[in-house]
């Protein structure tokens, strides 16, 4: 009856810890002769590390990486980058800071890599993240927009996440409405929040992007780069480099 009683109000006060250590703790007690305050002290400090534990894989998932990857994954010889940089912002003090990431570079140099490395260190801190490509978040911003349920998916989808990852800017150009979308959404996390973005095209093309809209484009640009770091990545891809040594090109 004593252990039915504890296990009801475990499983009442959402206390899985306490519901899968309890007993095995109080073994432990009784042998190490703890005090009451000592092995209640364990058994919270057990159900404070599960509850972390469940929350970064919580977070990790809703993040939305297609695959998770790391920055011990990522070949720095391959590519021309600056090492001493990426380690300090594997820190994610930009994230406290409210400051951007720019990737730049051509395809598979390792932009998305490091953007989703990035984004998996922030969620093991437990810091909300979204990780979305450019074409997909416009999918659903339209799809917000023409249902009335903008302000909704902006409260919903943008805002609760301190780091947004948008990957694959430049690979389709926008119309005037997915434009000033996407203007919407860097406006609001400006200053507000961080956003990752990987590119293939330097800001001077931007504009042939955001509908050849100069002054939009300038808006947009302006505050992504207030407050950023601008990592040009250079060299061969990836993926072209294996097909070569595969014998396939």
């Amino acid at each position: 009856m004593l252990h039915n009683k504890i296990e009801e109000y475990a499983k009442e006060f959402k206390l899985g810890g306490v519901l899968e250590y309890y007993r095995s703790l109080g073994d432990k007690a009784s042998n190490e002769k703890l005090s009451y305050s000592e092995y209640l002290l364990r058994l919270l400090e057990y159900e404070s590390k599960q509850r972390a534990i469940r929350s970064r894989k919580t977070i990790c998932k809703l993040a939305g990486f297609p695959v998770i990857k790391t920055l011990e994954q990522f070949d720095y010889e391959a590519t021309a980058i600056d090492r001493v940089q990426l380690n300090e912002l594997s820190t994610l003090s930009f994230i406290d800071r409210f400051q951007n990431i720019l990737l730049l570079g051509p395809s598979g140099v390792g932009k998305t890599h490091i953007s989703i490395a990035l984004g998996y260190l922030a969620t093991q801190q437990r810091i909300k993240t979204k990780f979305i490509t450019v074409a997909d978040l416009l999918l659903q911003l339209e799809s917000a927009y023409a249902t009335n349920r903008l302000e909704h998916y902006l409260k919903r989808v943008i805002l609760p996440n301190r780091l947004l990852i948008l990957d694959e800017f430049g690979y389709i150009k926008l119309n005037e409405t997915q434009a000033n979308l996407f203007f919407q959404i860097v406006n609001k996390k400006y200053e507000t929040g961080s956003i990752i973005i990987t590119t293939n095209l330097n800001f001077t093309k931007w504009k042939e992007v955001l509908n050849n809209d100069e002054a939009l484009t300038a808006a947009i640009l302006d505050r992504l780069i207030h407050h950023s770091h601008i990592i040009n990545i250079q060299g061969e891809s990836y993926r072209l480099k294996q097909k070569r040594k595969a014998g396939i090109l």
